[in-house]
């Protein structure tokens, strides 16, 4: 192996060892937003994969058939992830639920054909087909790349958090960069396979500089309105309204209930009723909306008529989408566990 090799196995490995850790680090990082954390945990962890392949694959002999498939299923994770990361950081909640899974069928299915597949089948399927499977892998990543920058755009003209939107965006240019390299691969010879590896660790390396200096991770879970330009009767007004209407119709029981959601029903903006809950309630949207589903989870435990539910159901029956974030939830507005609760006031 040659010089020019060594540098670029490093350059490359460098990269996915350390997208590895960062990403088995943010899985267990309490700060900022705990359950966002987790979804850009299993990224970089998916990344990591499926540039290693990469590095095998350039500076390997000899690559399992398999192993080669089951990293092209990985773009179909990449675009579904980067799309949840971004709607669970602008919404600030959950988005760990039965309704994300038909997103990731399509990997799964990719996955399953990535370990079915050897010599002798692949010999037999003809080149039409592996272009139009490529065509579905890369175009279903960018499909989602796209969709998740739109949110990004609709949320720039309502936060008042730029550092959370400047974040988002510069995610958006590294995936979309990774993207238009391995695409130019496959379409232009001239382009080097390793430049994918390589561009991965100078984008993983420089983005953990920039998410370090600027305290992006911990930006979104921290932010406050600093300034209030709604006058102090009318943020009155919109919080009241809002309260009201989640205690006499039970909203908060609707897992699926977003700031957008009430705010329409309450004929106010976004924004608006984001600045409003912050200024009265001192925490965001998600917590004043968990703030009533614990209260009556609360009820329901005291409860004789519920004592043979279990927590889970509960948790459902409330508003919550997973035992998960239940716990979770719990835990903060009381200082226990809802198993810890109902065996103390039973």
């Amino acid at each position: 192996m040659s010089l020019y090799q060594v540098v670029l196995v490093l350059l490359s490995g460098l990269g996915v060892l350390h997208g590895l850790l960062l990403g088995v680090y943010l899985w267990f990082y309490p700060k900022g937003l705990p359950y966002s954390n987790k979804i850009l945990s299993i990224l970089l962890l998916v990344l990591s994969f499926r540039i290693g392949k990469s590095v095998l694959l350039e500076f390997v002999d000899q690559v399992y058939i398999q192993l080669i498939f089951i990293g092209l299923a990985a773009l179909l994770l990449i675009g579904p992830l980067f799309y949840f990361y971004t709607l669970s950081v602008i919404e600030k909640r959950s988005v760990f639920s039965k309704t994300i899974i038909p997103h990731f069928f399509p990997a799964i299915i990719a996955i399953i054909f990535g370990v079915w597949i050897n010599e002798d089948i692949l010999k037999k399927i003809p080149i039409v087909a592996f272009i139009a499977i490529f065509g579905i892998y890369y175009g279903h990543y960018i499909l989602y790349i796209v969709r998740g920058y739109r949110m990004i755009r609709k949320a720039k003209s309502r936060m008042e958090h730029p550092a959370t939107i400047q974040w988002l965006t510069l995610l958006t240019v590294a995936l979309v960069a990774l993207w238009v390299v391995y695409v130019l691969n496959l379409l232009e010879e001239n382009v080097p396979y390793v430049l994918g590896p390589v561009l991965y660790s100078v984008v993983v390396y420089g983005i953990t500089f920039i998410v370090i200096k600027k305290d992006y991770i911990n930006q979104p879970g921290n932010a406050k309105y600093k300034t209030t330009p709604l006058p102090e009767g009318e943020i009155d007004q919109i919080f009241d309204r809002a309260e009201k209407l989640l205690l006499k119709n039970n909203l908060y029981r609707n897992s699926d209930l977003t700031l957008r959601q009430l705010g329409g029903i309450l004929k106010v903006s976004p924004q608006k009723l984001s600045m409003a809950v912050n200024t009265r309630f001192k925490s965001n949207f998600n917590d004043f909306v968990n703030h009533y589903r614990i209260k009556e989870a609360q009820q329901r435990m005291r409860n004789e008529e519920f004592k043979n539910h279990t927590i889970a159901s509960v948790a459902y029956e409330v508003g919550f989408n997973s035992l998960t974030s239940f716990n979770s939830a719990f835990k903060k507005e009381t200082g226990q566990t809802p198993s810890a609760y109902r065996k103390e006031t039973s």
